[in-house]
């Protein structure tokens, strides 16, 4: 196998790992999935109730009426009833915790808990009885259950498979006991088994809370959407018809129209079509993606031009700009509209959240086969956590409820970024300025 396919190879298995990542998860999402937990556990103890009562029912049967029961020694059966019975005490506390304040704040906790008491007191009754108890049944019983009931946090799910698997293997390993019959204590059946069970039920909890994460995210986004929409349009509007309501309450010889009105009238009219068209292209990006004409292209001659275009809101600002971009970096490879717009949104954005004078930097680095912008300032800057979601689609700053705008512009750059095949970032921390970065393949 040569290198160029090895390193395909390589790329294509990162691609799949990348793709099975989680995605970023939200404060309300995670709010929401944990009340989704919380009233599942209700059920699960229902159910769990339920099964019980059978077994009950079912290990009496065994004690007066089977004389020889393979899975458990005769000397113990008798300890089937006090088994069962301790399982119903610990549900019944967990139930009742479940009503309380802790069972609201802790439902993962919970979850363990109610998991941990089904499968792990009979082998911790079998291990003071001195033998091992297989019982893959009920694990399996138990896992699928969970599964279909509880089909969210697949971490906490693992958790509760490893805890009987590595206590029946781990700890009667260690004690030497063997089962009941004289059986092996572990076969490579049961392993098999195990993991397919295990992964399987992983697997469908991953994938649902997935789907699920994807389709609340979304309806998220939409809510924030229509709010920007119903605020950053219907305040010009508003602000228009004010206008021409008091110029209305005029007697026709008092209504005169001066240049500061239409220069009003006319910047809330600008402000809607800009919104009108930010919506327009964002649902392009979404549908079409981004089209790309590239060109071997001068970096410098780009970011010239955009800073020439924005030097009247500079110096507006008195921002100090300090363009570092070499004029004898290598070529690009790249679309000049695309590009352009990259550079006046990241620009606009620094200019929009920061206070007047501050300083820009601007630079770029050739490295290997790409060049890596950046786009720096010293100003308020942004926490950890504005700076995961600061390119997701409709995503503003903690203050932009007070600026025009529906937060498209940094969603748009790395739309525009990832076609042309680089990277996108951002390095930010409360106080100490922002650093955009991104990289563009060489020609």
């Amino acid at each position: 196998m040569g290198k160029a396919s090895l390193n395909r190879l390589v790329h294509q298995i990162q691609t799949k790992f990348e793709q099975l990542q989680p995605s970023l998860e939200s404060a309300d999402y995670k709010a929401w999935r944990d009340q989704f937990l919380w009233r599942r556990l209700s059920s699960c103890l229902w159910v769990a109730f339920a099964v019980l009562f059978c077994s009950i029912a079912l290990d009496i049967y065994r004690v007066f009426y089977i004389q020889d029961w393979e899975p458990f020694p005769k000397q113990f059966k008798h300890l089937l009833v006090i088994e069962n019975a301790v399982i119903v005490l610990l549900l019944f506390i967990c139930w009742i915790l479940h009503r309380t304040k802790f069972g609201h704040r802790y439902p993962g906790v919970l979850f363990l808990c109610i998991s941990f008491s089904i499968s792990l007191v009979l082998q911790i009754f079998a291990t003071f009885s001195g033998f091992a108890r297989p019982d893959v049944g009920n694990w399996i019983l138990l896992f699928m259950v969970q599964a279909t009931l509880i089909p969210v946090r697949p971490l906490l799910h693992l958790v509760s498979h490893l805890g009987p698997l590595v206590y029946y293997v781990g700890v009667n390993s260690l004690l030497g006991l063997t089962t009941s019959k004289g059986y092996p204590l572990f076969t490579v059946e049961f392993f098999l088994v195990m993991f397919w069970v295990c992964f399987t039920c992983d697997l469908a909890v991953y994938l649902y809370e997935r789907w699920q994460r994807a389709e609340f995210e979304s309806r998220r986004e939409l809510q924030v959407f229509l709010h920007a929409i119903s605020h950053d349009l219907r305040t010009p509007l508003m602000g228009t018809s004010i206008v021409l309501q008091n110029l209305l309450k005029k007697s026709e010889s008092q209504l005169t129209i001066n240049r500061s009105v239409l220069e009003r009238l006319l910047e809330g009219n600008s402000r809607q079509i800009s919104l009108i068209n930010s919506l327009q292209e964002a649902y392009s990006l979404e549908v079409r993606g981004v089209e790309l004409h590239c060109q071997p292209l001068q970096l410098s001659t780009v970011v010239n031009s955009v800073l020439c275009d924005l030097e009247p809101l500079a110096t507006q600002n008195r921002v100090l700009v300090k363009n570092q971009v070499n004029n004898n970096l290598p070529l690009v490879n790249a679309d000049a509209i695309q590009l352009r717009r990259v550079f006046s949104n990241l620009i606009g954005n620094a200019l929009k959240h920061n206070p007047h004078e501050i300083t820009l930097t601007l630079d770029a680095i050739a490295q290997e086969k790409k060049i890596l912008c950046r786009v720096q300032d010293n100003g308020v800057g942004m926490s950890k956590k504005q700076c995961v979601r600061v390119f997701e689609l409709y995503t503003r700053g903690e203050k932009a409820r007070f600026m025009p705008g529906l937060g498209l512009g940094l969603y748009v750059c790395k739309q525009i970024i990832t076609a042309h095949g680089g990277k996108i970032g951002v390095t930010s921390h409360i106080g100490a300025g922002t650093t955009f970065w991104f990289t563009l393949p060489l020609e």
